[in-house]
């Protein structure tokens, strides 16, 4: 970081040339424990592998080909990321601790794979799109990405979240660049649910580098809320959410993975 800082400093205060490209993203992987560069996002040689939610909380390759299929979830409203997260540690400083999470996903919605057969880099922006129904018009979304470690340890790796009202997908102009799924929250973008009926949510989770090791899981985690962290959506009321996982609504998540070929 250091070195990054004097660059931008010696360009722009001292009106030196410098000899690192304009687009250049430097990056860390875990599980790998390497640093990286890019000048493209995802890196060259991406590919995006699709893991289905299935019965049994399975996390699948194969698409789901059940008429009629789903999961219930009561939002608990006591689930939590603690307060030292990537959130509170803005604030202060800290440093930012997840610790093993097993017992924190005793409260959410989990789907889980198989052990890997070999290891698997993720790297750039997972997508998360579920098709649900809920009781209430409205509520928060949070998916959390995981590595589940053969002796059961879950380690976070990366999350996103996105309040229902807000889940229409814009075709407008962006005002930025990315991957993953734009939503405007604009209100006149708003949508409330409807109780009963099926409902697209999906959105990109905050962009990762991570090498999940031959014999880990990887695990998807929902909840409704984070409660040390996040507002209360809705203010109250209990909601039960219905994740639908069959052929016409088959909830899954992209993940964008990389040839560790390339780097051979």
């Amino acid at each position: 970081q250091s070195a990054e800082d004097v660059c931008f400093f010696d360009r722009y205060l001292r009106g030196a040339e410098s000899e690192r490209p304009e687009r250049l993203l430097v990056y860390y992987t875990g599980g790998e424990e390497r640093w990286k560069t890019t000048e493209v996002w995802p890196p060259e040689g991406s590919t995006t592998q699709r893991l289905y939610m299935a019965a049994d909380h399975a996390l699948v390759s194969d698409a789901p080909e059940a008429e009629t299929a789903s999961d219930l979830y009561t939002v608990d409203f006591a689930a939590t990321t603690g307060l030292t997260n990537r959130w509170h540690t803005q604030w202060n400083g800290s440093d930012v601790v997840y610790p093993d999470r097993a017992e924190a996903d005793g409260r959410l919605l989990v789907y889980t794979s198989e052990p890997l057969e070999a290891d698997l880099e993720i790297t750039g922006h997972p997508i998360v799109t579920l098709y649900v129904t809920s009781t209430a018009t409205d509520g928060a979304f949070f998916v959390y990405l995981e590595d589940v470690d053969p002796s059961g340890r879950v380690t976070y790796v990366t999350e996103g979240q996105l309040r229902a009202l807000h889940r229409k997908v814009s075709t407008g102009p962006r005002p930025y660049t990315s991957p993953t799924p734009y939503h405007s929250f604009m209100r006149k973008d708003g949508e409330p649910l409807v109780p009963g009926q099926v409902a697209e949510v999906s959105f990109g989770l905050f962009p990762t580098s991570v090498l999940v090791k031959a014999g880990h899981r990887i695990r998807v985690a929902i909840a409704g809320t984070d409660k040390d962290t996040f507002a209360r959506v809705p203010d109250d009321g209990t909601p039960v959410i219905t994740v639908a996982r069959n052929r016409e609504h088959a909830s899954h998540i992209d993940l964008p993975i990389v040839d560790r070929q390339r780097d051979r």
